[in-house]
Formats: C-alpha cells, sequence, structure tokens
C-alpha cells in the first residue's frame, strides 16, 4: 500500500467514524428528546422513517470502519504483532485493543438495536384490532423503546470515547 492509500485509509477510516458518531450525538442528543414535543402519533412515524435511514447509515460507517480499519493494521505491518501478547503491554497496543473492544460492543448494541429491538417497536397492527388487544402491546413497545434509548446512548458515548482512543494512537496510544 503506498502512502496515499495509507492516506486514503486513514481519511476514510476518520470520515466514517466522524459519520458514526455525529449520526449518534445528533438521533440520542436532538432529535429523541425533541421527539417529545409533538404528538406521539407524527412522533412514532417520524421515528419510523428517521430510523431506518440511521440504521442504514450507520451499518455503512461500521462496515467502512471495519474495512478501512483492517487496511490500516495490514500497512502498518501491525498483523503479526497482533497474536503476541507483549503487543498488548504497550501503549498503542493497549489503546488499540480499547478501540477495537468499544467497536465491538458499539457492533453489538447495534445489531440489537437494528434487529431485535425496532422491529418490535414498529409493529404494525391490523385495522380490526381492538383497545384491549393494543394496551399489552404498547406497554411491551414503550419498555423496547427504554431500552433503545439506554442502547443509543450507549452508542453515543462509546463512539467518541473510540475516537479519543483512537487519537492517541498518533502519538503512540496510552502512556
Amino acid at each position: 500500500m503506498t502512502s496515499y492509500a495509507l492516506q486514503a485509509a486513514t481519511a476514510l477510516h476518520v470520515l466514517a467514524a466522524a459519520v458514526f458518531v455525529g449520526s449518534n450525538v445528533f438521533l440520542d442528543f436532538i432529535l429523541s428528546r425533541r421527539l417529545e414535543l409533538i404528538p406521539p402519533g407524527q412522533a412514532a412515524r417520524l421515528s419510523e422513517k428517521v430510523g431506518g435511514d440511521f440504521a442504514l447509515l450507520n451499518w455503512t460507517a461500521l462496515l467502512v470502519l471495519l474495512a478501512s480499519g483492517a487496511a490500516l493494521i495490514l500497512k502498518l505491518n501491525l498483523d503479526p504483532q497482533l497474536l503476541t501478547a507483549s503487543f498488548y503491554t504497550t501503549g498503542y497496543g493497549l489503546a488499540l485493543a480499547t478501540m477495537v473492544a468499544l467497536w465491538i460492543t458499539i457492533v453489538g448494541c447495534s445489531a440489537v438495536l437494528t434487529f431485535y429491538l425496532r422491529p418490535r417497536v414498529l409493529v404494525k397492527l391490523p385495522i380490526d384490532t381492538r383497545i384491549l388487544d393494543v394496551e399489552p402491546s404498547r406497554m411491551q413497545s414503550i419498555a423496547m423503546a427504554s431500552w433503545m434509548r439506554r442502547l443509543a446512548r450507549y452508542n453515543g458515548v462509546a463512539s467518541m470515547l473510540a475516537i479519543v482512543v483512537g487519537g492517541s494512537l498518533r502519538w503512540g496510544g496510552f502512556f
């Protein structure tokens, strides 16, 4: 990989991280708080439409982070060192492991949000549904929406922390 390729991989990695962090900060700290100001039906409809767009954007960013991160590891010839325990006792190895661990937990939270919680919150009810049938479903949706907020907050905070840790790699990692 040439120095141009290294620069491109680095730029792509930073851009994907910025997109992921920015979208999560916007979603969690701005949009979700403002949804409480509009009627519940409209808020649900807006969340349904915007949520799919954010999920696609975030998954794209996470996949670009994986690909560009792997390219950077290969270019910097870190792949043989990743298999040695002594690498993780260095400041650089510890910071890299921390950033990868954060990315893995973010991917796990994103998977739960996208593929488990979101489909259950966005349940479509048939037109002939009785009010007695709706209440248990509504209570379950409220509980799942609460978990969605917690996991989204984790993703926002963890991704900001990963950016800080990733920035420390430029100067040799921790210590």
